[in-house]
């Protein structure tokens, strides 16, 4: 028998929203229904050294769920939040797969999964397969999405070549997948994929690199042009000063108005949408924006470090011919409950 306390305050006017970017416990403040968004944390790419040849994949993004969930007034519930897959250096010749995403949680009622990590492999041309998707959330009433992988390497010619970071799952669907590499001459590297399509493939050319996927499309092949949303340098997109949690300085509270949630505000252009571009050049690759996988680099000089990819998304790899070639970490989970 139903609860008569569910059809009672259970309108769905959520004004209030609190983030939780690492674990805690949620107190519900009234009772109704509470609109509930999480999101695992992302793989790192991987990192490889050598002199000649060189090649790592991007990690991929994590899962996503979302869900309407009752709650009664002084309830608590535990917030588990994934971290991303922590960056790998590697020096001197080698090579260094990445690491794996945390698994974020609610309580017993939602579990989104982390992405899985990128691979790498130096001094020889054997493929790299591509970066599985991360396994689909559990308990989203309103959607489980999985994030998305990393394009593989299939290239058998000696060089320099790496992929960027999936996206994650968001409330848009699934995550895309980075770019892969077919082709090329020197040295290629692709964008991170972006929420709302995949980064461009490299199938031929030297030293080609392939901006992120955008908020509405993928960015194209063998080319600089990014897909529909500009490439992004900033976590949530927010005008104001951000922390380095991704929240805006000028508002310290956890508890901000519902306009301001960044796992549901993907359909722009701009700041904080789509993923960063890759890089086969001696400058480091495009940070991925909200949900967007970071762009990977790949140098025939010094290795270099790859920026930071988007909540939840897969981290860039990084390979170069001496020096030390640092990954992308994977971007962090993050937990949002609006109410």
């Amino acid at each position: 028998m139903s609860n008569l306390n569910q059809f009672m305050g259970s309108e769905r006017k959520y004004e209030m929203i609190k983030f939780f970017p690492i674990s805690g416990t949620f107190t519900a403040k009234k009772t109704g229904v509470h609109r509930v968004c999480v999101l695992g944390g992302g793989g790192s790419g991987g990192a490889a050294v050598e002199a000649a040849n060189a090649r790592a994949t991007g990690g991929a993004g994590a899962s996503f769920a979302w869900s309407e969930i009752f709650l009664t007034q002084g309830d608590t519930v535990p917030v588990t939040v994934g971290a991303g897959g922590a960056a790998v250096a590697q020096a001197a010749t080698g090579a260094a797969a990445g690491n794996t995403g945390g698994n974020t949680t609610f309580g017993t009622y939602m579990t989104a999964y982390g992405g899985l990590a990128g691979a790498a492999n130096q001094g020889v041309t054997t493929a790299l397969p591509a970066t599985a998707a991360s396994t689909i959330a559990t308990g989203g009433t309103l959607g489980n999405f999985t994030g998305g992988g990393a394009g593989g390497i299939s290239h058998a010619t000696a060089g320099f070549w790496a992929t960027g970071g999936g996206s994650s799952g968001c409330y848009k669907g699934n995550g895309y997948p980075s770019g892969s590499i077919s082709g090329g001459t020197l040295k290629g590297a692709t964008g991170g994929a972006g929420v709302g399509g995949k980064s461009g493939d490299v199938t031929t050319g030297a030293s080609v690199y392939t901006a992120g996927g955008g908020s509405h499309g993928a960015g194209a092949d063998n080319s600089t042009v990014a897909g529909r949303g500009v490439m992004a340098t900033g976590d949530f997109g927010i005008d104001t000063a951000v922390s380095s949690d991704g929240l805006s300085t000028s508002t310290a509270s956890a508890f901000w108005r519902i306009s301001n949630n960044p796992l549901l505000a993907l359909t722009g252009s701009g700041n904080g949408f789509s993923g960063g571009g890759g890089k086969a050049l001696s400058t480091s690759a495009g940070s991925g924006g909200t949900c967007g996988g970071s762009g990977a680099t790949a140098n025939s000089g010094a290795g270099i470090l790859a920026w930071p990819a988007g909540r939840g998304a897969g981290g860039g790899a990084s390979v170069g011919a001496s020096g030390t070639a640092t990954s992308s970490a994977g971007g962090d989970g993050f937990v949002t409950v609006e109410y």
